[in-house]
């Protein structure tokens, strides 16, 4: 009885052990004479020792029913339907004999085996690297489960309904002067769509970066969230290329990632942003001719003398303090500023079969800037004969449209009765007919150079 005491104690040690740390990994086996069974983990209530008792005796079915099970005291801690009544905690491996009612109604004895697990596997550590979303282990000295988690791509804002649903891609701005503060990016876009059904956590954060190349990307160490100004651009101005990127967002800390919450990265994409350049010239109207340059006033510019040559004072930052200031012996009584108007982008010129006037076989016309000179022109019939040469002292051309009844001509850079490229002199073959001009008309499109 002794021995069965020792056991019975050390069986309620083991199985208060299992409810914790082991708790899910523990199995009982019940043995009578050639008959087993395992209770595996996923059976057992592992709530009390009591219970655990209880599910082992009542579901092994080596007998019609189990009458009894008696303690080391002789104490009967389990008698027909009663509960169980055992008490104390085991650890390690033990035994315990039961008597049971057989169907001879004799005695016999069974052997519950608890058996606790050996130590538990050292974890396996992943180092995830956010910027690159690259995992790294270290491979233990045993067989791995590897379960990668996929996600998708970040994706801008959409705005619109199908099919005119449009991408809010961010925009490279105009206008923007060197050594400002203006953003290189125009406002309103860039726009990061919401993960999931979720109005607060984005599927990312839009990082930019200057590149070198509209070709290639720089490294993604030199994106940051800052938006790109003006503010280092040489006074000169320049070409910039803005790259930019979704920077996918990771689940939050503590949280399982899901389609929903884990976004990829984005490709690089680049945006070629002309910034212009922050020198400005002042032209002086003076009311005297050169009243500047003729000692009568002198310029500051931030302080320091300038010098005006031929009325004009050149490369002059935005934001320069310029005081104009007469010399012993004169008095400025005023002085007048006003905001030069922008030149033109593009001049257009246009004339009509009217325009066309001379008389006899003159053989070129002038008009507004543009001269036709052609190998023979009946000013009566509008007929431009044996091809011609149109030029201007404007700029360049970069088209010209020709309305006639009689569009015999082509050339190099002619699509029909249209001409496009960028050039002061554009030549044609063959002849247009006005027919008296009634629907002749020629539209010329010019790129200043000044």
């Amino acid at each position: 009885m002794k021995t069965i005491s020792r056991y019975i104690m050390t069986l309620a040690l083991l199985l208060t052990a299992v409810t914790g740390a082991w708790a899910e990994e523990a199995t009982i086996t019940l043995n009578c004479g050639t008959t087993e069974k395992t209770f595996e983990k996923a059976e057992l209530p592992w709530s009390s020792t009591a219970d655990i008792l209880k599910e082992v005796i009542s579901d092994f079915k080596a007998g019609p029913s189990i009458v009894s099970i008696t303690g080391g005291d002789g104490k009967v801690v389990k008698n027909g339907n009663e509960n169980f009544q055992v008490t104390g905690t085991f650890s390690g491996k033990a035994t315990v004999d039961v008597a049971y009612l057989s169907t001879s109604y004799s005695t016999s004895m069974a052997t519950i085996t608890v058996t606790a697990p050996g130590p538990a596997a050292p974890p396996v550590t992943v180092a995830w690297n956010a910027s690159t979303k690259t995992g790294t282990f270290t491979m233990p000295g045993s067989d791995v489960v590897l379960t990668p988690i996929y996600a998708k791509a970040a994706a801008f804002a959409t705005t619109g309904t199908e099919s005119e649903v449009k991408t809010l891609l961010p925009a490279a701005a105009e206008g923007v002067i060197a050594g400002t503060d203006a953003s290189l990016i125009a406002e309103g876009t860039g726009i990061v769509a919401f993960a999931g059904t979720s109005t607060d956590v984005t599927q990312g954060t839009l990082k930019y970066a200057i590149g070198t190349s509209a070709t290639e990307a720089p490294a993604l160490t030199a994106f940051s969230a800052t938006v790109p100004t003006a503010k280092d651009i040489a006074d000169d101005g320049a070409t910039v290329y803005v790259w930019y990127y979704i920077q996918g967002a990771d689940a939050p800390d503590g949280v399982a990632a899901t389609l929903d919450n884990t976004f990829d990265n984005t490709e690089p994409a680049c945006l070629t942003v002309q910034v212009l350049t922050n020198k400005f010239d002042i032209q002086f109207n003076p009311a005297n001719a050169n009243t500047i340059e003729a000692g009568k006033a002198t310029v500051t510019v931030g302080g320091t003398a300038a010098t005006v040559t031929e009325g004009k004072l050149q490369g002059v930052k935005m934001g320069s303090e310029v005081k104009v200031k007469a010399n012993t012996g004169y008095k400025l009584r005023k002085v007048e500023v006003k905001k030069k108007a922008a030149a033109p982008t593009t001049i257009t010129v246009t004339w009509n079969g009217a325009d066309i006037t001379g008389t006899g076989g003159g053989k070129s016309f002038t008009k507004d800037g543009v001269t036709i000179t052609a190998g023979d022109i009946e000013f009566m019939d509008k007929n431009f004969l044996n091809g011609g040469t149109f030029t201007t002292t404007l700029g360049n051309f970069t088209k010209i449209e020709v309305t006639t009844d009689g569009w015999y001509a082509s050339g190099t850079g002619w699509s029909g009765s249209t001409w496009t490229g960028n050039a002061s002199s554009v030549s044609f073959s063959g002849e247009i007919m006005g027919y008296g001009g009634d629907n002749l008309k020629f539209v010329f499109t010019i790129e200043p150079t000044n």
